[in-house]
């Protein structure tokens, strides 16, 4: 069901940063796990509700129980046989803003975090001196929690077996924003096949938290151009949660 029916975003004032947690260390399970308990509700259906916010501890519980579960997730077979290990997110579980990705590369498989290869290197410039945060502040997961061979696109079934995984974990988290990085991400979870040009510059909803659309930072490396209007996205959100771009030296 398509949710890109725009809405004025809210006004944020800077809130405090969010307290960090270190990661929680690999976890290697020697049983299936498969998907289970996802929320009564999914990302594309306003009926359902978010429980109250937990608290800290019990977000870093539940993100830890929910991480080893996805490391012996075997839902898609050609995937649990060549991947190295499962990429499940990391940041900060009281993160403001949450971006989601499209699915591991090669270093993300390596290392088991999101986001660590040249594409994750400028999304960390976005991030850090773009909108003046630390890469700590925010959520960075992927819509797969397994590299696909050959970084090919994911196939649907492996889409629709990944979701739940994520919808719990912003379940837990429960963001006040999203940033949806690149085309992947975008027909996942808001269900549309409209291109990104169309996605863009606008706000949309995903459970009712506001959500805004850029290109992927793998796409800005091989079209640097598109620099500009992912700048442009980024103020954008940037505006909605009070933020103001870093000084430079000489401002």
């Amino acid at each position: 069901m398509p949710v890109e029916s725009e809405f004025e975003p809210p006004h944020a004032e800077p809130s405090p940063r969010p307290q960090r947690v270190e990661p929680h260390p690999r976890a290697t399970p020697t049983r299936h796990v498969a998907a289970t308990s996802p929320p009564p509700a999914t990302l594309f259906d306003d009926s359902g509700e978010f429980e109250p916010p937990l608290p800290l501890e019990e977000r870093v519980t539940r993100l830890h129980a929910l991480q080893a579960e996805v490391a012996g997730c075997r839902l898609c077979p050609q995937l649990a046989a060549t991947r190295t290990q499962t990429v499940f997110g990391e940041g900060s579980p009281t993160a403001r803003l949450m971006f989601i990705g499209e699915a591991p590369g090669a270093d993300e498989d390596r290392t088991g975090r999101p986001f660590v290869g040249r594409a994750g290197i400028l999304l960390t410039d976005m991030i850090t001196k773009g909108m003046g945060l630390a890469r700590e502040d925010v959520y960075i997961a992927n819509i797969l929690k397994s590299r696909p061979p050959d970084n090919r696109n994911p196939e649907p079934e492996e889409v629709e077996h990944c979701l739940p995984y994520l919808e719990r974990q912003i379940a837990i988290i429960q963001p006040a924003f999203i940033c949806l990085l690149g085309r992947i991400a975008c027909e996942s979870l808001l269900r549309t096949k409209l291109p990104m040009a169309k996605l863009r510059g606008k706000w949309h909803r995903l459970r009712g938290i506001p959500t805004v659309v850029t290109y992927h930072p793998a796409y800005l490396l091989r079209n640097p151009p598109a620099k500009k209007d992912t700048w442009e996205d980024l103020q954008m959100l940037m505006a909605a949660m009070g933020l103001r771009p870093p000084r430079r030296g000489g401002d």
